[in-house]
């Protein structure tokens, strides 16, 4: 998740006071000074669209912040021992009112306070979080609903048809992550899923212009990627859904042929997946009880699936 601006220090809006380092002593098996450790802030998630097109709601966020105190910081999400570099001592919520988001929200975001120790093994790793190379971040943890931004929908419980980034009416469909249950680790990446994630430069900086437009070009790039492979499953997906349209227009006209194809075609037109399979299941079971294309001159019990070879002796034609 692309971060904020580069230069970091402890002495850059940030004390490691007595507080913080009782704080962080939480987590000592013995008790270290603040010239032991080197301490950051770090911009984990926010209540704004992400790359993904999904977004944290504000209240999921006040929940991880409580999930997420304690947590290891590791290097692209590969959780092997020797790839722990910090921990989380500390977390809240933030509000930024003169920022809003993709969806007209005040922008909030989850500022988390990291710590290490200063030794032989991190000191390249302080010069590139204080140097800007290493900010950007990203988290892992549990969601139990995903909501859909058009419908309400939990995509966990009854998924729906509306598919992510692409438009209904004159909004954007997102999924909104809600109820975290877990909270495992938050990374240090290349290129996350949240743009504004990362490495902050103090507790309370706004972001750097001209680091904003590095990270702008980064996200384009990545952002085209993304949408290409969007594209190409939302063509398979709405090949599949006509496909399923036009069996139910089908198997309507078996069972009412003076059906009006327009009036049917507008009905069927707001439903989503679910509900056309379960016409068609439906509609299927219509045209298994009764007779299809019976001539004029068959009698009732007659069938174009009946095997029988009875004559019909009520009606001859001949001399």
């Amino acid at each position: 998740m692309a971060g904020k601006s580069a230069k970091l220090s402890n002495s850059d809006g940030f004390e490691i006071n007595d507080e913080i380092m009782a704080k962080i002593n939480v987590y000592t098996r013995k008790e270290l000074t603040s010239d032991e450790v080197y301490a950051f802030p770090i911009i984990l998630c926010d209540n704004d669209v992400d790359r993904d097109y999904e977004r944290f709601s504000v209240k999921s966020l006040e929940a991880l912040a409580e999930l997420f105190i304690g947590k290891t910081g590791i290097f692209d999400h590969n959780p092997k021992g020797e790839n722990q570099t910090a921990r989380i001592f500390d977390a809240e919520v933030k509000i930024d009112k003169s920022k809003k988001t993709v969806n007209g929200e005040d922008y909030t975001y989850l500022l988390a306070k990291a710590y290490m120790l200063k030794n032989q093994k991190t000191q390249d790793l302080v010069s590139e979080i204080e140097a800007g190379i290493k900010k950007e971040v990203s988290i892992s943890c549990k969601i139990d609903s995903e909501i859909c931004s058009v419908c309400g929908a939990d995509k966990r419980i009854k998924p729906c048809a509306h598919i992510k980034g692409r438009t209904y009416g004159n909004k954007v469909c997102h999924t909104v992550l809600e109820r975290p249950s877990d909270a495992y680790e938050w990374s240090f990446v290349a290129i996350p899923a949240q743009p504004n994630a990362g490495v902050s430069k103090s507790f309370s900086d706004s972001f750097d212009d001209d680091c904003l437009e590095v990270r702008k070009k980064t996200v384009c790039k990545s952002k085209d990627v993304l949408l290409k492979e969007l594209k190409q499953k939302d063509d398979m997906i709405s090949m599949l859904y006509d496909e399923l349209r036009r069996d139910v227009i089908s198997m309507k006209y078996l069972c009412d042929p003076l059906t009006s194809r327009e009036d049917f075609e507008k009905t069927i037109s707001e439903l989503d997946c679910e509900k056309l399979l379960d016409l068609k299941k439906t509609l299927f079971e219509k045209t298994q009880n009764r007779s299809l294309f019976t001539p004029q001159l068959w009698t009732k019990k007659d069938s174009l699936y009946s095997q029988s070879k009875q004559k019909n002796n009520q009606f001859k034609l001949g001399k």
